[in-house]
Formats: structure tokens, C-alpha cells, sequence
């Protein structure tokens, strides 16, 4: 479990939402959510070598002191379709218990909560089978 403080919170039955907890996908998670997952992982993907390039240039450009075309690196990112946000709500009504109120989220939150949710720290396949026997 993962609590996230909204830096919008939303409003839902009059009661206001200042910060969710996000918990780990299972099975019945990744059934219901595969589809939007591997459209949110196809986004970040095709966007993670300019990211990396845009951050890099414009650090280079703060220690150095002289400017770069960040324009031009950003240029080459794929910006987020209405199926990439479609995505994101989603993850995170079905993660962070929000229902149809995930659709009310701020971007920011949105984004954050997504990131968070898909983001467990741990390589897919890398885990091992454990039946608590000794």
C-alpha cells in the first residue's frame, strides 16, 4: 500500500478526497486493467529516450550556463491520447478505490497515481514462489 496526498483534492458526495492509498494489482486487477496497463506502458515507453535526453540536456545547459533547443528534444515525445488518459483513470479507480470518482482527479494526481500504481519496485518475472514452508 502506497498513500498519495492529492495536490488537488476532489470533492465526492460532499465529502472532500485530500489522499488515497494505492495498493498492489493482483490477478483479478491485471485482468480488468491489462489492456489500459500495456496502453500506459506503450506511452512511456515511446516517450522514455526523449525523456532522458530533455532531462540531460537541460541539466548540462544549468551547470554549463548557456542554452540548448529543448523544443527541438521535446518535439520528439509522444504527447498522451485520450486512450493514454483513459488509462490513467482507469488505474486508478480500480488501484486507489476511486470508482467513477477517478475521473474527477487533476491531471497531476492522475498521473502521479498511475505512475505510483504501475511502479512496484519490482522486475516482472523475477519473483519467486514461496509457500511458507520451511
Amino acid at each position: 500500500m502506497n498513500k498519495h496526498d492529492l495536490k488537488y483534492p476532489i470533492t465526492v458526495n460532499g465529502a472532500t478526497i485530500s489522499s488515497v492509498t494505492i495498493r498492489r494489482p493482483n490477478g483479478g486487477d491485471m485482468v480488468a486493467i491489462g489492456d489500459q496497463v500495456a496502453e500506459l506502458m506503450k506511452f512511456y515507453s515511446s516517450n522514455a529516450k526523449a525523456s532522458q535526453e530533455y532531462v540531460l540536456a537541460e541539466a548540462a545547459a544549468k551547470l554549463s550556463g548557456t542554452g540548448t533547443d529543448l523544443e527541438a528534444i521535446a518535439a520528439k515525445m509522444t504527447p498522451p491520447t485520450s486512450a493514454v488518459f483513459s488509462a490513467m483513470v482507469d488505474i486508478a479507480s480500480r488501484l486507489a478505490g476511486l470508482g467513477e470518482a477517478a475521473a474527477e482527479l487533476d491531471v497531476t494526481d492522475l498521473q502521479d497515481i498511475a505512475g505510483k500504481a504501475l511502479n512496484t519496485g519490482e522486475a516482472p518475472g523475477r519473483g519467486t514462489v514461496e509457500t511458507g514452508d520451511a
